[in-house]
């Protein structure tokens, strides 16, 4: 296998990991990977620090603080908290940036080896949790290639810095109960975004603090909400899923379809704030232990050629994702219960419709764009979205979450989709279904 690419672009690879996802193969590898403790409501950041003093030994105080630049205040709360509550030092690393270039990965693990930090704190969304799981992963192995981490990879991590603790600031990426990492790899040309997957990039502690998620302004709660959901439909779909990530999932779905409009509509919705904090680690718990579906790999690669919020490109995929794969597994029969369609006496593809159209309405009762057409920051033509088709299609196919693709997934489909999804209209979906 090539060093110069990552294990699931590898062809004999690909197949090899499809045969391995399919319903012959269910329930022969699926350990469900969580955090150790998670610590939620209003207390949850008090409850965490007594557990740190407790564990901490004096030589050990030593805490890197990661944090996105705009959310210093929550970091420098953090580190305040923690040395007046239990003498614990910290050291605040801001250099975060959106899609996690991997020069920044670097820069923090160079902090590391001067300050020598016990414990790395992750504050902020899944561009500072990512960081904080590479840094990690840099620091303890500097001569890791990503390019042949194939799943499930085991490191021995964990020799140098003894936890890896989470606090989300957005409600979306779950990535505070993942164990994989989005890094963009800055060495290959063009760069492009590379999936770490390995168990030990779990954090061993997340810290649900309502209040770091209460500022969040309509258009940020609604694209997190949207990842949220995409999480939690696109992984429940998958042949992979198991019982304990539908349980996740299924009540995630639960939880947004129902706070996430209250969450857009009053931001100081408290109530609403903490069960979308609770729902998106929910899904976080249910899709990473499965994979991301295929909407997520159409939009890592619409979003990083078009730079729109994670949360919207997944989002104005969803609908392509579930109306594609739903020809081919009974899956989205229970999300189709959950939006309110009844089923009895309908044929397949009336229920199918019907949940897409419900979805959609989802989509604009809480402000999320229906299609690329609609986008208005920035605008996207026809011509210059088919200008980049090609490399759409590329970077799709080779993405991770096409490997877990219910329904066989080719070039060709991924072009038909992206073609589709420029619209997005009802009827054109219904396409994908019965192609």
């Amino acid at each position: 296998m090539s060093r110069d690419i990552a294990w699931y672009e590898d062809p004999n690879l690909k197949n090899l990991f499809i045969k391995a996802a399919s319903n012959a193969m269910r329930g022969w590898h699926c350990p469900f990977t969580t955090p150790k403790t998670t610590f939620t409501g209003t207390n949850s950041l008090v409850d965490f620090t007594n557990h740190l003093g407790a564990f901490l030994k004096e030589g050990e105080k030593r805490v890197l603080i990661v944090v996105d630049k705009d959310l210093r205040k929550y970091g420098e709360k953090v580190a305040d908290f923690i040395k007046t509550q239990k003498g614990i030092d910290s050291k605040l690393f801001n250099n975060v940036l959106p899609d996690v270039p991997k020069f920044t990965v670097l820069e923090g693990v160079e902090v590391c080896k001067e300050y020598n930090p016990k414990v790395i704190i992750a504050i902020g969304g899944g561009s500072a949790m990512d960081t904080a799981k590479m840094i990690l992963l840099y620091y303890e192995r500097p001569d890791i290639n990503l390019n042949t981490m194939v799943a499930p990879s085991y490191l021995g991590l964990r020799q140098k810095v003894k936890w890896l603790v989470a606090m989300p600031t957005t409600s979306g990426t779950g990535a505070e109960t993942t164990f994989i990492a989005v890094v963009t790899d800055t060495d290959r040309e063009p760069p492009k975004k590379t999936e770490a997957v390995c168990y030990e990039l779990c954090p061993d502690f997340a810290v649900l603090v309502p209040e770091f998620v209460a500022s969040m302004p309509p258009y940020l709660t609604m694209g997190t909400g949207m990842d949220a959901l995409a999480h939690a439909m696109g992984s429940y779909v998958l042949t992979m899923s198991t019982e304990l990530s539908d349980m996740c999932n299924l009540k995630a779905i639960e939880l947004i379809l129902k706070y996430l409009p209250r969450s857009v509509k009053r931001g100081k919705d408290m109530e609403a704030r903490e069960k979308m904090q609770l729902a998106a680690f929910i899904t976080g718990m249910g899709f990473g232990n499965v994979s991301g579906g295929i909407e997520h790999g159409l939009g890592h690669s619409f979003g990083a050629l078009f730079h729109i919020h994670h949360g919207v490109c997944v989002g104005l995929y969803l609908c392509a994702s579930i109306a594609y794969q739903s020809k081919v597994t009974d899956r989205f029969k229970p999300l189709a219960k959950l939006f309110g369609v009844k089923s009895e006496g309908k044929q397949r593809d009336e229920i199918v419709k019907e949940l897409l159209i419900k979805l959609q309405d989802f989509m604009k009762l809480v402000g999320c764009p229906l299609s690329i057409s609609e986008l208005d920051d920035p605008k996207i033509s026809l011509e210059d979205y088919n200008a980049k088709m090609d490399q759409m299609v590329d970077y799709a196919f080779n993405d991770y979450t096409t490997l877990s693709s219910t329904r066989k997934l080719d070039p060709p489909q991924v072009r038909k989709i992206y073609d589709i999804v420029y619209e997005n209209k009802i009827d054109d979906l219904m396409e994908l279904y019965y192609m």
